[in-house]
């Protein structure tokens, strides 16, 4: 459900909320954020579009860590 609410934000241009819906997401289950080559594009686009939104470089950093 977290992911879909940050797809959600992502889709309204609402980067903050969804950063921050990714991050919840990925607290609680990090391979339902990880994992999934859709989610992990909204991260990428994320940290080159607002990397200066709060929690985008932690999220960034947890998504493409090996």
């Amino acid at each position: 459900m977290r992911t879909d609410m940050a797809w959600t934000w992502w889709a309204w241009q609402r980067p903050e909320e969804a950063a921050r819906a990714l991050l919840d997401a990925y607290r609680a289950s990090p391979g339902e954020v990880r994992d999934q080559p859709a989610i992990r594009s909204i991260v990428n686009e994320l940290a080159e579009r607002h990397p200066r939104t709060g929690g985008v470089h932690e999220l960034h950093a947890a998504v493409t860590r090996p």
